[in-house]
């Protein structure tokens, strides 16, 4: 007979754990917290969204004029087939972004994944596959895009011509698209680095997509969409090189590799510190020279005054209307160069890590743990509570990263299903640890073969 529990028995067991069954014996079940939940539903949470508006864009005409924005550009003059800006371009971003997540994860869960598992990669490398072929995919698409708006444009080549125009407010569908979707792109960045494993750059990778996220919004705005398209071309080229490096480390191409590190480098350093400090240099030098600093008339763009209001609520006017005056003087030239300035350390940063990196395997030095692939796998699943003190490992059952970083059950594991642990990272480490070659050159080059 099945053991019954009475009512007295149950204040013994409110503190236990609880257990399943598994092939290897009992084991403490594991909770799931919200953002493995959101992870793990990714897809479902998107498509759900999207056709929760898309059934009430149909269903409900009265409410057309309402989610109407979310699923196409607003503010179309049809006499000159352009566009300007407005509030309800928040909208098309918010809907860009959540299709991007679902894109995401549908193109790394049900397309690069298995495709990685049937190469014979195993579980670990097939979640850094598919995740360095979502951003080769989109980034490969992207700067397609952004280079020929570039290519097609009066100011390719000429880096003053960027501001002879200025504050020409109307723009073309296929600009307003390609900055809108970059903006929604870096908002879904943001969110994806906060839900899924934290990796040791998040700090310099959330610097990163927030100040951009600033420029772009502000220049935006601004009607500064020719630096944007430039300085959007210039960093996108190189997060499609490296993503492609990786793709061919982890195909086990490893000449392929090397040759595409290189090309990748080459091309970091010409784009991110020859000709992006030439367009920093030409909001510097060329942007005073070429348009007046004072007011403008927001709709039509007619100089309206040489200087600008004292106090600083001017510079909040375009946000507000397109009717408002639009002004630029030099605090909010040095306001945005600072800002470029700030991406531009950033990069040297970087730089300088891929370098030592680079230099290291070159030179045949330590560059990397003697450890293969097949050990780093088995350390991972390997990290039981066996590991941990008893009276630690019983506790709540709680998983070992939790007991070794202080966070929550679960907040460092694996990207793709948020199921398995991975090795704890201690909150006092600090990012770009040069003494932790071997993870710094898994992030960002090649391995030698082990």
């Amino acid at each position: 007979m099945a053991d019954t529990v009475v009512p007295s028995q149950l204040p013994e067991l409110k503190g236990r754990n609880a257990y399943v069954s598994s092939p290897s014996g009992l084991r403490p079940a594991k909770e799931t917290t919200f953002r493995e939940w959101v992870v793990a539903n990714q897809i479902g949470i998107s498509l759900t969204t999207l056709s929760m508006l898309l059934a009430l864009h149909n269903l409900y005409p009265s409410l057309r004029p309402y989610t109407q924005p979310f699923f196409q550009l607003s503010y179309y003059n049809e006499s000159s087939n352009s566009y300007i800006q407005g509030w309800n371009d928040v909208y098309f971003v918010i809907s860009a972004a959540i299709a991007l997540t679902g894109i995401r994860a549908i193109a790394i869960e049900w397309v690069l994944q298995p495709l990685a598992r049937a190469y014979g990669l195993k579980r670990k490398q097939s979640v850094r596959f598919a995740e360095q072929g979502w951003q080769a995919m989109y980034y490969s698409f992207i700067w397609g895009v952004g280079l020929y708006l570039w290519k097609t444009s009066y100011y390719w080549g000429d880096f003053a011509a960027m501001w002879s125009q200025w504050p020409a407010r109307p723009l073309s569908g296929l600009m307003k698209w390609y900055l809108l979707v970059e903006l929604a792109f870096l908002v879904q960045q943001i969110f994806v680095i906060h839900v899924e494993e934290r990796r040791k750059d998040h700090v310099q990778m959330l610097s990163h997509h927030i100040i951009t996220s600033a420029l772009l919004s502000s220049a935006y705005i601004y009607a500064m969409y020719n630096v944007s398209n430039v300085v959007l071309c210039l960093m996108d080229i190189v997060d499609f090189l490296l993503p492609s490096a990786k793709i061919l480390k982890y195909s086990k191409f490893e000449t392929a590799c090397n040759v595409g590190f290189g090309l990748f480098m080459g091309t970091w350093f010409i784009t991110r510190h020859i000709i992006y400090p030439m367009v920093c240099w030409s909001v510097y030098y060329d942007l005073p020279r070429e348009l007046t600093y004072g007011c403008y008339a927001g709709s039509t763009g007619e100089f309206i005054s040489a200087e600008a209001p004292n106090s600083f609520a001017y510079m909040l006017g375009p946000y507000f209307s397109l009717d408002n005056p639009i002004c630029f003087n030099p605090t909010l030239k040095w306001m945005f160069l600072s800002l470029l300035l700030f991406l531009e350390g950033l990069s040297i940063v970087w730089f300088s890590m891929i370098v030592r990196v680079a230099y290291g395997v070159v030179c045949g030095g330590n560059a990397e743990d003697t450890r293969s692939d097949e050990e780093d796998e088995a350390e991972v699943e390997d990290q039981t509570a066996s590991h941990v003190p008893a009276h630690l490992a019983a506790r709540d059952g709680a998983p070992t990263d939790a007991i070794e970083t202080g966070n929550p059950p679960g907040l460092d594991r694996r990207r793709s299903n948020g199921t398995a642990s991975v090795r704890a990272r201690g909150l006092g480490r600090v990012p770009f640890d040069p003494s932790d070659r071997k993870a710094l050159l898994g992030r960002i080059g090649c391995e030698k073969p082990t």
